[in-house]
């Protein structure tokens, strides 16, 4: 991994974009490359604001609008994944074969961490373990990697390389600047190799310039990808009226087929293509490529509220779809950090449901007023004591599910 920067929080850019800097065999065959993150496409080096939201945008760019094959051809793409990547279920969904998952340094060696390594691992996934070193207690985490990663610009544990090298580990020399330095490592055992010695990171451009997806079509879409039932020409028509997801899952399902363009001519065909799991990952990168790892936040918020609203409208004998929707957008001012009254002009709302958003005014503002009176913890004594933490619970597991 290169040395980045921090900077102090900004908007969502549309600017940025990634680089990819090659890695090479002991016979200098180029076999891979890194993937790696650029706030813009002038930018040498990495400046990040936060490591999730970094991972999103780089994948989004590469999978989603370069497309892997275009972008890297038979090579396999190293990815830096982060501590909150890793425990996210909904994020590692990544193609197999073609992707390393490389764990960043920063990451600590947690029980978490090890058992969601050790479930990536048996999902056939190829782990990396980054800019290894002796004195961070990383050797927890050995077990579940394939590669380690050592930047040679340091002082080598020359025991400890040997140790790894003897019991299989491949091993990764990152900062190879010359080729003595090169000579160097392979006497040493290393196998592959990445630095200036062989090339500087080479910025890659998309041809999108256009990155406002909808986060109302993103959250719509993700409260209606973990329904028990599945509406295929329902999730069709949302994303249809974002051009940045069309153009995304187009791309994506041509590539996750090797079909022609023709092949994947319909949204239709192209969604039951990619599979639920795989669509549920590509609208969680791009919300957080958007957003960042604070908008998941809000939406399991989100989340906790519609499914109180739709088990208190059950029990009052109100439509529960109504009562889900109308808590989900209750909370959209805090997930999208925008007023209710500019909401309210672009959400498909009956009059009633404005009223209710607005005025708390029918059955279903007083529905909602009760459930908002419970989220501040007043009794309310006709709702259930479990019902706001059972609905967190099911939020929670709407978020992190893995499987379809």
């Amino acid at each position: 991994m290169e040395l980045m920067t921090r900077s102090v929080p900004k908007p969502a850019s549309p600017g940025y974009t990634i680089a990819l800097q090659p890695i090479v065999d002991v016979d200098l065959n180029h076999v891979a490359d890194e993937l790696l993150y650029r706030h813009h496409h002038r930018a040498r080096t990495a400046t990040i604001d936060d490591d999730v939201q970094a991972t999103a945008r780089a994948c989004a760019v590469a999978i989603y609008e370069i497309g892997l094959e275009t972008l890297c051809d038979q090579r396999t793409l190293f990815v830096n994944v982060s501590e909150q990547w890793l425990l996210n279920s909904e994020l590692c969904r990544l193609p197999t074969d073609r992707i390393v998952l490389e764990v960043l340094e920063s990451t600590p060696p947690t029980a978490a961490v090890r058992d969601a390594m050790a479930h990536l691992k048996a999902m056939g996934y190829t782990l990396a373990l980054d800019d290894f070193q002796t004195d961070q207690d990383h050797d927890s985490l050995l077990d579940h990697c394939h590669i380690v990663k050592f930047d040679v610009s340091r002082e080598l544990p020359l025991a400890q390389i040997e140790s790894l090298r003897a019991q299989g580990f491949t091993l990764l020399a990152e900062r190879v600047e010359t080729h003595e330095a090169f000579d160097r490592c392979k006497a040493l055992g290393f196998s592959l190799f990445q630095g200036y010695f062989y090339e500087r990171p080479r910025i890659q451009r998309s041809h999108v310039t256009r990155r406002d997806a909808s986060s109302l079509t993103h959250l719509l879409l993700i409260t209606k990808l973990y329904r028990s039932e599945i509406d295929v020409d329902d999730l069709s028509r949302l994303i249809a009226k974002d051009t940045y997801l069309t153009e995304a899952v187009l791309k994506r399902a041509g590539a996750a087929t090797h079909a022609d363009a023709s092949a994947c001519a319909t949204l239709e065909t192209s969604i039951e293509r990619l599979g639920v799991v795989e669509l549920r990952m590509l609208v969680t990168i791009t919300l957080l490529a958007s957003h960042g790892p604070a908008s998941k936040l809000e939406v399991i918020k989100g989340l906790t509220r519609a499914l109180a609203c739709q088990r208190v409208a059950s029990e009052r004998r109100v439509d529960e779809e109504e009562g889900f929707m109308l808590g989900l957008f209750s909370h959209m001012p805090m997930i999208l950090d925008v007023e209710l009254e500019t909401l309210i002009q672009e959400l498909p709302l009956t009059l009633d449901q404005a009223k209710a958003l607005t005025q708390r005014a029918g059955r279903l503002g007083a529905l909602l007023s009760d459930v908002e009176s419970a989220e501040l913890g007043e009794p309310v004594g006709t709702l259930p004591d479990t019902l706001l933490e059972e609905a967190e619970i099911e939020a929670q597991r709407w978020m992190n599910k893995t499987h379809p």
